[in-house]
């Protein structure tokens, strides 16, 4: 507790020497657990705490000042006497005995003699080197033979960050893999030997029909095909439709908070300057999306934020922005309680200059609703 004055490690669960990594992970346990749309055991009072006490401890700068308060609070107390103790009085200080320097003269003469023998063999060496004529290497010429590497696609970056993308079997989801130390496995019964033989395996978060449990292995039967069935392990899913696995994959992929000002995207530069304020008491984003549809800046905006954006390229805009909570670095949108909205018409980055969000417009040229999807596709 000395070491941790107001409960954020303990909110956590992680002790003060916990590493960035064991922070974002305990984060993570703890979001699918009390996250508000959770059923059975979300709790909104439980999950804004535990999310103030990692928005203080995954930000490097905050964690820091944090765990030096706690230990200037923890010297203060124990350079504090107690009522009654007697503490002797400091040593008296003692004037150190002045002794001279050393000097070059004090050095034994074979260290000299090493020392000069030693500068005129580099002398010489240096002297025959540059008198020696430039020489032309006739053998063949040295390729390199390191192989040529492809940098990776958007797809395969992606999953390098985030783990394999999630798929959806046939029928209607009912269910959903859960993450798991090890790969959930898609098994296959055959029926000449009665046995379950693995088919393939499917990444957390895919989204299954499932058709009935048998309650004497522990597997549920999914719906693979139109005609063809699977059987997963009943511990490795999780009931809820596409909405929730979709939810829960960017809740658990969620990454570490963006700083106020942050961009999240940019592609081009220009001379457009843009002051945003966000006016809200949660987080926000703005996306700025050209002609063709595509985002050309995202910003990320914390609550009562306000962020000037440099270097934007000279052209017309159509302005998205949402507020939720819990940024998704893996689904571009927040993880819970997102309202996204668009304004109608696009404009110069002159004119939306300053934008607060949300914008201060009315009647036809105010913002409209769009839907998450819309706002999440770049």
């Amino acid at each position: 507790m000395r070491l941790d004055p107001q409960g954020l490690y303990a909110l956590l669960g992680v002790q003060p020497a916990a590493s960035p990594e064991a922070i974002i992970a305990a984060f993570r346990r703890k979001a699918r657990v009390l996250h508000p749309d959770i059923a059975g055991t979300g709790n909104t009072q439980a999950f804004v705490a535990v999310k103030q006490a990692y928005d203080v401890l995954a930000n490097p700068e905050r964690r820091a000042a944090y765990d030096r308060a706690a230990r200037r609070a923890l010297l203060e107390q124990l350079e504090e006497p107690e009522p009654g103790e007697i503490r002797s009085p400091p040593p008296a200080m003692m004037t150190p005995a002045r002794t001279r320097r050393p000097r070059w003269s004090d050095l034994p003469v074979m260290v000299w003699v090493c020392m000069t023998a030693i500068l005129s063999i580099g002398v010489v060496q240096v002297v025959l080197h540059l008198s020696a004529p430039a020489t032309q290497s006739r053998g063949p010429e040295i390729r390199p033979n390191a192989p040529i590497v492809t940098p990776a696609t958007e797809a395969e970056a992606r999953e390098l960050a985030f783990g394999p993308t999630p798929v959806r079997l046939a029928g209607t989801p009912n269910f959903y893999v859960v993450p798991a130390s090890g790969p959930t496995v898609l098994w296959r019964h055959e029926p000449d030997r009665n046995a379950y033989v693995p088919a393939s395996q499917l990444p957390p978060f895919s989204m299954v029909q499932a058709l009935h449990l048998s309650r004497q292995n522990g597997l549920i039967e999914v719906r693979v095909g139109e005609s063809t069935t699977g059987f997963v392990e009943a511990s490795r899913l999780a009931p809820g439709d596409a909405s929730s696995a979709r939810r829960a994959y960017c809740a658990y992929n969620a990454g570490s908070t963006p700083s106020n000002g942050e961009w999240l995207e940019k592609h081009g530069n220009g001379q457009g300057h843009l002051e945003l304020n966000n006016r809200t008491s949660q987080p926000a984003v703005v996306k700025l999306r050209d002609p063709s549809g595509a985002v050309a800046a995202s910003v990320f905006l914390a609550p009562g934020g306000h962020a000037e954006l440099n270097g934007l390229p000279d052209m017309r805009f159509r302005t998205d922005f949402a507020i939720g909570e819990l940024w998704s670095r893996a689904c571009n949108g927040f993880a819970a309680g997102m309202r996204a909205r668009r304004l109608a018409e696009y404009s110069s980055v002159t004119a939306l200059t300053p934008l607060s969000v949300p914008p201060e417009l009315s009647g036809a040229a105010g913002p409209v609703d769009i839907p998450d999807q819309t706002f999440e596709a770049e």
